[in-house]
C-alpha cells in the first residue's frame, strides 16, 4: 500500500498539470551521476509536493534511457529563475524552486533520511527507509523500449541472477575525486559476505580491463566479466563531448552495468560511486536484503594513509579554486548556454 501511494503521487506530480515546480538542473556528468540527479529531483518533488521539471528527456552527452518524466510544461516557463529548494524552510509562495546538484548535491544526499520522513508524513504512510524509497523512485522511472530490450538481452547473455553478487570496481577518472578503494578491501568484503551468503557468481563491473586480475573470489564462485565491453578507463562524459559518435555505444554500456548490478542479489561497491549506490537502492527495494548491500567508505584509503590524505586535500583545494576562477569557461557553463538556446528555439518538455 505504501509503494502504491508513492507511485500514484509520482504519477500525479509528473503526469498532470501540477504547479508549483522544482526545476532540476541537469549537468553534463557521467550517466550514473545523471540518473542519481533524476532520483534526487523526484525525491525532492515528493517531499515538497512539486512537479520535478527535467528540461532534457536525454542525459547529454548520453542518449535517452528513460521515458520523459515531465509533462505539461512550457520551455519558456522553465527558464524562470528561482531560489534553491530547501527542506528547512517553507517555500509555498515560490512558483519555481531549483535543484542544482553542483551546489547542493551533498545537502540532498546527506538529507536522505529527512526526505524519507517528510515524504512518508506527507503521504500518511508508514515510514520507509531512504534506500528503499530511492529504489521505489528508480522503479517508477520507465526505461524506453530499446533500453528495456537491451537489458533483457544482456541479462541472458551474461547469466546474471539473484544468486549473483555485483561488484563495482571503480577506477578510471575516480582518482581526481579520491584515492582508489584498495582491491584488498574489496576482496575482503567479498570473502566476508560469502561467509553469510553462498552466491555462485560475481558480476564484475569496472572501467578498467585489468579488473579481473585484481579481484579474488572464494573457491567455487564464477566470475562474470563482460569481455565484449569496450573500456576507455577515462572521464567517459568528457570523451563523449569530443566524440559524440560514441554516444549510443557508451550510453548502452554504462546503463548495462547499472542494470546488471541492480539485478544481482547483492552488491559491493563504494559510497561515492553512483553505479553501486543506484544498484544498492534497487536491490533494497526489490529484495529488502540490506545486509547484502555493502558500500565501502569511498575515502577509506585516504583515512588510512596520512600521505594520501595530505595529497588529495591539496589536490582538491587547487581543483576547486580553478573551478571558481574559470567557472565561465567550464563544461557546465557551455552546456547551460547551449541548453537555454535549444529551449528558446525548440521549446521545453511537453
Amino acid at each position: 500500500m505504501s509503494m502504491e501511494a508513492i507511485f500514484l503521487e509520482l504519477d500525479r506530480l509528473q503526469k498532470t498539470s501540477v504547479r508549483p515546480w522544482l526545476v532540476v538542473r541537469q549537468l553534463p556528468i557521467g550517466l550514473g551521476g545523471q540518473i542519481t540527479t533524476r532520483m534526487c529531483g523526484l525525491l525532492l518533488a515528493l517531499a515538497t509536493a512539486r512537479k520535478a521539471v527535467f528540461i532534457e528527456a536525454a542525459d547529454p552527452p548520453y542518449l535517452q534511457t528513460f521515458e520523459p518524466m515531465t509533462h505539461f510544461c512550457n520551455g519558456a516557463d522553465v527558464l524562470e529563475v528561482g531560489p534553491l529548494v530547501s527542506l528547512a524552510r517553507t517555500q509555498n509562495s515560490e512558483p519555481v524552486v531549483v535543484f542544482d546538484p553542483l551546489q547542493m548535491f551533498d545537502e540532498a544526499t546527506h538529507s536522505r533520511d529527512v526526505q524519507a520522513r517528510l515524504i512518508c508524513d506527507r503521504l500518511s504512510i508508514e515510514q520507509i527507509s531512504s534506500n528503499v524509497l530511492e529504489g521505489a523512485v528508480l522503479e517508477w522511472m520507465d526505461q524506453i523500449p530499446e533500453v528495456t530490450a537491451y537489458v533483457a538481452q544482456q541479462k541472458e547473455r551474461l547469466s546474471v541472477s539473484e544468486n549473483t553478487l555485483g561488484v563495482h570496481y571503480r577506477r578510471g577518472d575516480k582518482k581526481v575525486e579520491s584515492a582508489f578503494v584498495p582491491a584488498e578491501e574489496i576482496n575482503a568484503r567479498i570473502s566476508r559476505l560469502h561467509q553469510k551468503w553462498s552466491f555462485d557468481a560475481v558480476y564484475l563491473a569496472s572501467d578498467t580491463a585489468s579488473a579481473p586480475h585484481d579481484i579474488s573470489l572464494p573457491m567455487g564462485v564464477d566470475l562474470i566479466f563482460d569481455e565484449e565491453e569496450v573500456r576507455y578507463n577515462n572521464a567517459n562524459h568528457k570523451m563523449l563531448m569530443r566524440r559524440p559518435e560514441l554516444a549510443k555505444q557508451e550510453t548502452l554500456s554504462a546503463y548495462k552495468n547499472i542494470a546488471m548490478l541492480s539485478l544481482c542479489g547483492g552488491v559491493i561497491g563504494q559510497s561515492n560511486a553512483h553505479f553501486a549506490r543506484i544498484a544498492g537502492s534497487a536491490i533494497c527495494f526489490r529484495t529488502g536484503r540490506t545486509d547484502r548491500v555493502d558500500l565501502i567508505d569511498g575515502w577509506i584509503a585516504e583515512k588510512r594513509s596520512p600521505a594520501l590524505r595530505a595529497y588529495y586535500s591539496g589536490f582538491r583545494t587547487v581543483r576547486n579554486l580553478g573551478r571558481k576562477v574559470f567557472s565561465n569557461f567550464s563544461t557546465r557553463a557551455r552546456f547551460e548556454k547551449d541548453l537555454q538556446k535549444r529551449i528558446r528555439d525548440e521549446g521545453g518538455p511537453d
